[in-house]
């Protein structure tokens, strides 16, 4: 009887490993697919951790460019070419950086729903982003007003300053236009036969021809003239032995050089001023 229990006990334990084997299997494979299972939810959980990161740099960087287009839009009233280029190309990078955040919420929101990743604080965090997305897409539409304002504003500036700018051209080229007028005289110089042919002189009074006075004509014109600046010029060469000044200037407003022999060689002005108030002509009649 004894030999026989023997013989079933070993009998007993080995059916007993037979059926231990199986569990065992089971456990060893319940093992791996939670090892399997927490290294692709910590490989997730990296993952959306790592794109929250860069849509947080993101968010900082629209930051950074909004606080750009802020400094140049109060540092600078002109508004120039390059201040309106540098501000496009801030407004450019923003609306980059919200739709490439926008995508890639959207992909991480996707990712979480289809993986098998249940954490609140994620769905928190995404949530937060989603929140300050939509904060800088509000702000960027007001900026967009304000600049579209100021711009409006700026090229009603220039449009006033063109205005004003042409205005003052008009006025200035009619004060130059009357400066040069003032500034305009005329002269010319010769015998009577010459200034005669020049519709400059005629004789007038005298009795049968004698004693006529040379003066100047009432319906001359500036024809037979040469035009100066008399800013500029003040002397009038003559070389001739006799010279007489039709027109009317004080006598003591100019002098009559002469050399040695007697020869007029010049008339120079000495006083500009009262020399031309009484008549912007000068004519000399040589002998």
């Amino acid at each position: 009887m004894k030999k026989y229990l023997l013989f079933l006990v070993p009998v007993a334990i080995l059916a007993g490993c037979k059926d231990y084997k199986p569990e065992m299997e089971r456990a060893l494979m319940e093992r791996d697919s939670i090892m399997f299972m927490s290294e692709v939810k910590d490989s997730s959980i990296n993952a959306f951790l790592a794109t929250l990161s860069e849509i947080e740099t993101n968010l900082d960087s629209i930051t950074a460019n909004q606080e750009a287009i802020a400094m140049e839009t109060t540092e600078n009233v002109e508004f120039n070419k390059d201040i309106r280029e540098r501000i496009n190309e801030n407004i450019q990078v923003i609306n980059e950086l919200l739709n490439k955040n926008k995508d890639m919420i959207s992909a991480l929101n996707e990712k979480l729903r289809k993986s098998n990743v249940n954490i609140a604080s994620l769905k928190k965090m995404i949530d937060k982003l989603n929140s300050d997305i939509a904060v800088k897409d509000a702000e960027l539409a007001t900026l967009n007003t304000q600049l579209a304002d100021l711009r409006l504003m700026v090229d009603n500036l220039n449009l006033s300053m063109d205005s004003l700018t042409a205005a003052n051209q008009q006025k200035e080229a009619v004060i130059n236009e009357k400066t040069t007028q003032l500034n305009t005289a005329y002269w010319a110089i010769g015998n009577y036969k010459q200034l005669k042919a020049s519709n400059i002189l005629n004789k007038q009074g005298g009795f049968l021809g004698i004693g006529k006075e040379k003066v100047l004509k009432t319906n001359f014109n500036n024809d037979g003239f040469n035009q100066i600046d008399i800013t500029k010029v003040n002397q009038f060469d003559i070389n001739n032995k006799s010279a007489k000044v039709i027109t009317n200037h004080p006598t003591d407003s100019y002098t009559l050089e002469k050399d040695a022999k007697g020869v007029i060689l010049k008339l120079e002005i000495t006083d500009p001023t009262r020399f031309w108030k009484a008549s912007k002509y000068l004519v000399i009649v040589t002998g």
